[in-house]
């Protein structure tokens, strides 16, 4: 366990806005920050990062909490090894003894640094590394884009990585769960890669996570990729995009290629926002990524048969992924990296500026592909209809049947009739409904008050009976302010996130960031009109209540308990006429 001591320390020297920037392109608005949401896909910014209350939250799809919990849920790992990586982040020693127990990735992650290490060593030994360093050279990647992409060497006689985690006391078993190690019937162990030009794959932090390799000697397959792991998945990586964020972030485009070598010559020409797939079609998950960073996203595809194909079938990929695209297209017969030696960045530049939106080249395909025949047309109009079931935006819906309308001469209704199917597919995707659209509107203003200001949250610890007006729901956040308030004298968001199951710190989030529209001038008059109206429906609650409790006694014949309940009754009637009687007063002031 990590002590309390070490976590407030990490909280409180973390930037929340520092570490989510690693991840998302954020941007100043007032006095908070804002960017595309990296939980799900949209084209206005609903993510807001509050430096001030160390909280994250999306107004759009409802995440949120504190730095850990982003960590958390963007890249899957424990609390404890959120605070850890946090911690390494701004130099904050975490005893061995408290760290989290060694089935998190830390270890793994141990285990590739350390080989990715060895293999760049490898590449600079004078003999063993001089093939890999003659192909480098003879494809014009320089001596500065090996070091600044890590590249390395395994050789044929294999790298001695058992040996290697031996002596640095890391486990084989680590190595065999990452792919670098294979282990034969008898217990011998063999590596996965040897004769190979290795290229370490980062993630958005730096860490490396997993590695692939081109062959040198001829042999099959070509490249080879680490398989799946807990730390890589190939549908969500794309290689570069760690030497390629900031360069996003400043053109505020990226470009997407198929292979390691191309991505490394189109930073070295001058082109460094660009990134690649690593052995698969562009996913969904991808595109997804990438729309952290930028909205405009370019696919480079080569200008043969296969390519233009390959286009078309992006569009989809694109509009699961809730954006359109762009596609440009290389000449025949060249890749990225041909092409950028012999044209230079001028020339490649040039490509991507006559980018066209996919959607275009969609339809343009489509004619292509089945002609304007009537049946050539009704075929279209069949795949335009699904492929709208998936599009989330509701103007790019009417852009869209706009632009089919006019090119197939149909009718609109008969386009925007969605497949039973891809409907259903639809709901399911469904963004969850905001809390604050299912009722205790009082609650969630009272709890955004006592987050946001101070003496809110003193009035609120010290009315009697606060606890009993306030629904069951939530009664848990309350206990929990309360406690916080009477041990610090204030409220932090950020630590309370820390003290509830994960699935409910957006909440505390939302409430946090909520308070911030409400002026000063207002809070306490709007806490009075809150705690009012809780305890009227508290009242009510208990005046249904005892009516029902005195029907029952008189069915009973339970003299005695009938004549307690009307006490009862009688106690909560005149409270409420109290009550009612401040109200009116309050809006009728004597002058």
């Amino acid at each position: 366990m990590i002590s309390q001591e070490k976590i407030s320390e990490v909280r409180e020297r973390a930037s929340i806005v520092e570490v989510i920037s690693d991840y998302v392109a954020l941007k100043k608005a007032g006095r908070n920050y804002v960017g595309l949401c990296p939980f799900h896909a949209e084209k206005t910014p609903s993510f807001t990062v509050s430096a001030e209350k160390g909280i994250f939250h999306c107004f759009g799809c409802q995440s949120g909490g504190s730095v850990f919990n982003f960590l958390m849920q963007y890249d899957h790992v424990s609390f404890p090894e959120a605070v850890e990586r946090i911690a390494k982040r701004y130099g904050i020693v975490i005893p061995r003894g408290s760290q989290s127990p060694a089935n998190t990735n830390d270890s793994l992650y141990r285990v590739n640094e350390l080989v990715a290490a060895h293999y760049h060593r490898l590449l600079a030994h004078p003999s063993l590394g001089k093939k890999a360093r003659d192909y480098l050279k003879s494809r014009g990647i320089t001596e500065a884009s090996a070091e600044r992409f890590r590249l390395g060497f395994a050789p044929a006689g294999g790298a001695g990585l058992a040996r290697l985690l031996q002596n640095e006391k890391l486990a084989v078993q680590d190595a065999i769960r990452l792919g670098l190690l294979g282990e034969r019937s008898r217990g011998a162990l063999y590596e996965k890669f040897f004769a190979r030009l290795m290229f370490p794959i980062f993630n958005a932090a730096g860490k490396v996570i997993a590695f692939g390799g081109r062959v040198l000697d001829g042999g099959f397959p070509k490249y080879l990729n680490c398989s799946e792991t807990p730390l890589f998945h190939k549908g969500s990586t794309l290689y570069g995009l760690y030497q390629a964020k900031e360069a996003i972030r400043t053109a505020d485009r990226v470009v997407v290629v198929e292979g390691y070598l191309d991505v490394i010559a189109l930073h070295q020409c001058g082109v460094g926002y660009a990134v690649a797939t690593l052995g698969t079609a562009l996913t969904p998950e991808h595109v997804r990524v990438l729309a952290r960073y930028t909205k405009e996203i370019i696919a480079l595809f080569d200008g043969d048969d296969a390519g233009r194909k390959a286009a078309a079938r992006s569009f989809e990929i694109f509009v699961e992924a809730g954006l359109i695209g762009k596609a440009a297209f290389l000449p025949r017969g060249d890749d990225p990296d041909t092409f950028v030696r012999r044209e230079g960045q001028e020339g490649i530049e040039r490509r991507l500026a006559e980018a066209v939106p996919l959607a275009d080249y969609f339809f343009t395909w489509q004619e292509e592909r089945h002609g304007r025949t009537l049946e050539g047309k009704s075929r279209i109009a069949t795949e335009i209809s699904r492929l709208l079931a998936k599009v989330q935006n509701p103007l790019e819906v009417d852009l869209l049947v706009r632009r089919a309308v006019d090119t197939l001469g149909v009718r609109e209704e008969t386009l925007r009739r969605p497949p039973m199917a891809a409907s259903r597919t639809a709901l399911r995707r469904a963004i969850p409904v905001p809390s604050s659209a299912r009722g205790d509107v009082a609650e969630r203003s009272l709890l955004s008050l006592v987050l946001r200001f101070p003496q809110i949250a003193a009035r609120v610890t010290q009315e009697e009976g606060a606890r009993e007006w306030i629904g069951e729901n939530w009664r848990e956040l309350f206990d929990l302010i309360v406690a916080e308030y009477h041990e610090r004298g204030r409220v932090d968001p950020s630590r309370l996130t820390e003290k509830v199951p994960a699935n409910r710190a957006p909440e505390i989030a939302a409430l946090a960031l909520e308070g911030e529209k409400i002026a000063d001038a207002l809070c306490d008059q709007m806490a009075a009109d809150c705690l009012a109206h809780l305890r009227r429906r508290h009242l009510r609650s208990l005046e249904r209540n005892l009516r029902l409790a005195i029907r029952a006694a008189e069915e009973r014949s339970d003299d005695k308990a009938k004549r307690e309940r009307i006490l009862e009754w009688q106690d909560v009637v005149r409270k409420e006429r109290q009550l009612e009687r401040q109200r009116t007063e309050a809006k009728n002031p004597p002058r």
